[in-house]
């Protein structure tokens, strides 16, 4: 398959919005306190509509560019059939390195609650893999990460 720049960002982009369904589907369900827009936006306004709205932003073009390194990998390692599979199996990768990085989030982000904080204006600090967000956080990673791929696979392969 050869590589194509405007299905690659098409893809992360279908995908990106099919991973945040599913993330505010599950984080309602199981009770987690997921909220991966706010989390982004708040790195860089104070909580609410607006820090939500550029977080969703951010997320909408980090899924963009993560699927070019997908369809740039699928390119490099010859991939030309089977390309939907191939993508879910870089999701479970992506979803362990983004697990193991929420453990970092603190210390790059400047309204994560640290223990003991009580200003209305934090996000939750989630802990590595997510843990501190619910006990089926470090699943919901993966599960958001494999139908981030998924989806958006099936867009570039479509």
């Amino acid at each position: 398959m050869e590589f194509d720049l405007t299905q690659a960002v098409l893809g992360g982009l279908v995908g990106t919005i099919a991973m945040t369904i599913v993330m505010y589907m599950g984080s309602w369900m199981m009770g987690l306190k997921m909220d991966m827009p706010m989390t982004l936006g708040t790195m860089f306004l104070r909580k609410g509509t607006a820090a939500w709205s550029v977080g969703l932003m951010m997320h909408l073009v980090m899924g963009a560019i993560f699927f070019i390194i997908y369809a740039a990998l699928l390119g490099a390692l010859g991939i030309t059939s089977a390309v939907v599979a191939w993508t879910g199996i870089f999701g479970v990768i992506h979803g362990l390195m983004a697990g193991a990085a929420f453990g970092m989030m603190p210390a790059l982000h400047p309204r994560m609650a640290t223990p003991g904080a009580t200003a209305p204006d934090t996000v939750p600090a989630p802990g590595f893999f997510g843990v501190k967000l619910g006990a089926m956080a470090p699943i919901a990673i993966i599960v958001v990460h494999v139908i981030y791929g998924l989806v958006a696979g099936a867009v570039y392969a479509g």
